[in-house]
């Protein structure tokens, strides 16, 4: 250690050289000194008005006040202020530039950033001395010391806003740059914004550096303590609606390791839609890594409707069962009937398991997708002969199973591809995914988990990231399940006009009147494409059955020469069509629908027309679908308050500013009603509402005086629940005649067209305001909401959950970088050296026991990496005598002469040295 250190004395200054600049940095001091004595003493201008100069003996009734009088002076002036020696009987406010500039001292190779110094050891400065009385009472601070010149430029007013200390720091403006960033808004166009409300950019009092610091800041804000932030975002959830239920699922230690939430509105679209679903999850949602599953399935108009959210900590079957258990109590045990996800083994045997009877469903799309890749060389092979075409069509067009398997045989021997083994593996999962194994299953209008993504889609590109904390990822789940609402809203709101039939079928018109917008849309879709079909009578059934064919039939292939047989009797209401849509969708099919014209059907029987695809499919709950109070007592909702509110205000800080008096007494006039009204209790919010309460049904379809003298059919019915009670009556009763029913229901509700029972079995329910208490079944025990509900949130700890590591994940750099020797598990440390025999860290290549190991690391210790100076190649560089020599004079002639050597003055070397002349 001795020689090393002498080495470094020779090669390298001493310290107290060493802390003297270079001559390069010397040369520009002197030229950076040379400038300051030619500036003469700087300033203020002579234009400033006399009451805004300080002057010795000036007092301030507070330190504050004293703070803003230097402020305003030095950014009229054109310097910055900062504030030194803050003692208790004096202040002192002095120049930004007071001080001098450090140089830095370290390896140029560790400088981060090329900084300038602003600091030219300016001595302009006030000097506050605050006085006291004879109790010992602070009085007034006055200006005992005043020093107005600097040896500096002074700047512009407009300059002088860039400086930190004449910043903005109005808490009004950056709540509104927080509510932008809040929103997603760039910071691009958070400065049109601002530039906007100030009138031009260069009256910007910020800038675009200090935008993206306030973003990181909250950032950094939401991210600390966002455990206790979730607790508490869900216990106003709680308060504002008792039906919220949320449950998370620990680890040993008491750190969330998966959580599961859903609002009063989503479990009451769970109990009018919950007859089909689609899970899916979804990554880079939240800080966590934590993968995000959804609950989805569809409304009445066809939109996507949110059932439950979960943040699952991986991707186990284990970890699927939990969260499928924890829906279903939250759901009071009401099974769906079919289940759709992607190609999942580990969900696949959480739902047999959780969800025995349910089908499950593979979507088609990722199942077909995995082949792809495969699939496009069977493509191309035979592009000439159109396999792509009867490929999808065996996949679509087949009604049974035993037709499947006879198209596909087909498809197989007309290509001679019987040994393909990605038409073989896709055959051997025919069961999952083929339509024609699920003809019978109600499926919703779903055939894959489209739904799923789509709303994860949005969730990702709309409201949360892979920065999101978990608070904020719960709210803004909030929010998502809001705007879903706001169009649900605005979609029923457009179905409340009345719809215009393109013929005048009477049973057209009846469910013009019954179908939602959307619904209706499909509907007379199929009604138009219905007129392509030819339709006879089945010589081989008899009567009441029809064979239906397509007028442009395609002789390409032999499913598109198919006849549909269709079973249509008026008198009994029996129908059914081989295609089976509408076991399928609930839905009719055009083959049904070429049918209900040739037989002229004057109305469609109930128990034919689901009630989820209705304007009256939501039921009436013993809970409030609503998940925030915001209508007041006096039944007034929040926003409109504030509209009117609003105004009142505007219209006074526009009367109040234009003059000084008006500014101060509008002021005073809005502080003292501010503070008066948070005394007043709200009737608004979670402490305002005093339980759930049943709120009355909107009235879906009005008939006005112009509906008086249409040819339209509508059917006279009192209310929902005279229809339940007689069923069997209005089963009984014939249509009326259209003008005398028209007389007798005006002015009246149009609940439905027809006096029948909207009763399909499993699939349809009556329509009707259904009081459901909890949502249970028989067996369930009703105590779901306890189970769910009554946590614990003590036994949860506030510790960050770690990272999710799913499968698929992308591994970050940092992981990367990280080594990982030796096996997995404990070290138990049972390896022995080979020499020595003991069970150390070494083996017997190193073990120093051995002399001949001990001479090959010292030998080991000197030697130098690469090829030596001059040598081309092995044979050469033996001829090379002096090779020391060489490594000690070529590294000096080939480098610059550098006057002082900074790889040697840090603090680090020298603690080392002194470090080794203390061991020795």
């Amino acid at each position: 250690m001795g020689c090393r250190k002498l080495l470094f004395q020779e090669a390298g200054p001493s310290r107290a050289s060493a802390d003297r600049p270079s001559p390069a940095r010397q040369h520009m001091h002197d030229m950076s000194a040379d400038v300051e004595e030619q500036i003469p003493p700087q300033t203020h201008k002579e234009s400033m008005e006399h009451d805004l100069i300080p002057k010795v003996g000036m007092s301030f009734h507070s330190t504050a006040e004293a703070k803003e009088f230097f402020k305003t002076y030095a950014e009229l002036a054109g310097f910055g202020v900062k504030l030194r020696n803050w003692k208790k009987f004096s202040r002192v406010m002095r120049c930004r530039c007071y001080g001098k500039g450090k140089y830095f001292k370290g390896d140029e190779a560790l400088r981060v950033r090329n900084n300038t110094t602003k600091k030219t050891k300016c001595n302009a400065h006030l000097k506050f001395t605050r006085t006291y009385d004879s109790e010992g009472n602070e009085g007034d601070m006055f200006i005992e010391k005043a020093d107005l010149f600097h040896n500096h430029l002074l700047l512009t007013h407009s300059k002088t806003q860039q400086m930190p200390s004449h910043k903005s720091k109005d808490p009004e403006l950056y709540g509104i740059i927080d509510e932008l960033q809040a929103a997603g808004v760039s910071t691009q166009s958070i400065k049109n914004v601002l530039r906007n409300m100030h009138g031009g950019p260069e009256l910007v009092p910020i800038t675009a550096r200090d935008i993206e610091n306030r973003k990181a800041a909250n950032v950094r804000a939401e991210h600390a303590d966002d455990i206790n932030k979730l607790i508490e975002f869900f216990k106003e959830c709680e308060a504002h609606n008792l039906q919220f239920r949320w449950e998370p699922k620990l680890d040993s230690e008491g750190v969330i390791h998966s959580l599961f939430w859903s609002h009063a509105s989503m479990q009451g679209d769970y109990a009018d839609f919950g007859d089909a679903m689609s899970f899916d999850t979804t990554h880079k949602t939240n800080v966590y890594e934590k993968p995000l599953a959804l609950f989805v399935g569809s409304n009445h108009h066809l939109q996507n409707s949110l059932f439950g959210c979960a943040l699952l900590g991986d991707e186990t079957a284990e970890t699927f069962e939990w969260v499928f258990k924890a829906f279903k109590k939250c759901m009071g045990g009401n099974k769906t009937r079919c289940i759709l996800t992607d190609q999942d083994q580990a969900m696949a045997v959480a739902i047999e398991k959780e969800f025995p009877g349910v089908v499950h469903k593979i979507c088609r799309w990722h199942l077909v997708n995995k082949h792809m890749p495969q699939l496009i060389n069977l493509f191309g092979m035979y592009a000439n002969k159109n396999f792509k075409e009867k490929f999808n069509s065996v996949l679509n067009h087949p009604l049974t199973p035993k037709e499947f398997e006879a198209a596909w045989q087909e498809l197989l021997d007309e290509f001679e591809l019987d040994k393909d083994s990605t038409l073989e593996s896709l055959h051997n999962q025919r069961e999952l995914f083929i339509p024609a194994y699920f003809k019978d299953v109600y499926c919703g209008r779903m055939a894959s988990t489209q739904r799923s993504e789509s709303s994860n889609f949005v969730m990702k590109n709309c409201y949360v990231d892979k920065h999101t904390a978990l608070h904020r990822f719960a709210k803004k789940t909030l929010d998502f399940v809001h705007s879903r609402k706001m169009k649900e809203s605005q979609e029923t709101y457009q179905g409340t006009s009345k719809r215009l039939t393109k013929s005048k079928w009477p049973f057209e018109i009846q469910v013009s009147r019954i179908y939602t917008r959307k619904v209706f849309a499909d509907f007379e879709k199929k009604m138009f494409d219905c007129t392509a079909f030819d339709i006879e009578d089945d010589p081989m059934e008899g009567g009441n059955c029809y064979l239906v064919t397509h007028t442009n039939r395609s002789s390409k292939i032999s499913w598109g020469q198919h006849q549909f047989k269709v079973r249509a009797n008026k008198e009994n209401g029996d129908f059914h069509c081989e295609c089976r849509e509408w076991q399928h969708t609930g839905l009719f099919c055009v083959h049904l629908l070429r049918a209900f014209i040739r037989i002229q059907l004057k109305q469609i029987p109930g128990e034919y027309i689901l009630r989820r695809y209705t304007k009256y499919a939501q039921q009436e709950l013993a809970f409030e679908r609503n998940d925030r109070q915001l209508i007041g007592a006096d039944g007034i909702t929040q926003m409109k308050r504030m509209k009117g509110l609003q105004a009142l205000a505007m219209a006074a800080a526009r009367s109040g500013s234009l003059s000084a008096a008006a500014t101060i007494r509008t002021t005073e006039v809005l502080m003292k009603l501010d503070k008066d009204n948070k005394e007043v209790p709200p009737d608004i919010g979670p402490r305002a509402s005093g339980g759930n309460k049943e709120t009355p049904r909107e009235e879906v379809h009005e008939l006005s005086d112009s509906d008086e003298g249409s040819d339209e059919n509508a059917m006279d019915q009192d209310s929902a629940e005279q229809q339940c009670r007689n069923v069997e009556q209005a089963r009984a009763q014939s249509p009326v005649d259209v003008n005398e029913d028209r007389e007798r229901v005006k002015g009246k509700r149009v609940l439905a067209s027809g006096k029948e029972e909207y009763r399909g079995g499993d699939v349809c329910n009556v329509i009707g305001r259904t009081i459901r208490s909890n949502m249970t079944n028989e067996g369930d025990g009703g105590d779901h909401g306890v189970q769910v509900n009554a946590i614990n949130d003590r036994i949860i700890s506030r510790v960050p959950p770690p990272r999710a590591k799913t499968k698929g994940r992308i591994i970050p750099e940092s992981e990367k970088q990280q080594v990982s020797l030796g096996a997995k598990g404990e070290k138990k440390g049972t390896r022995k050296c080979g020499k020595c025999g003991y069970c150390a860290t070494h083996n017997a290549r190193t073990c120093l026991q051995h002399h001949h190991n001990r001479e090959r690391l010292e030998a080991m210790k000197n030697r130098t990496r690469g090829r030596t100076p001059g040598a081309q190649n092995k044979r050469n560089a033996n001829q090379h005598d002096s090779v020391g020599e060489d490594q000690n004079i070529r590294p000096a002639t080939r480098h610059k002469e550098v006057p002082t050597n900074l790889y040697f003055e840090s603090e680090s070397n020298d603690e080392q040295y002194d470090d080794s002349d203390t061991s020795e």
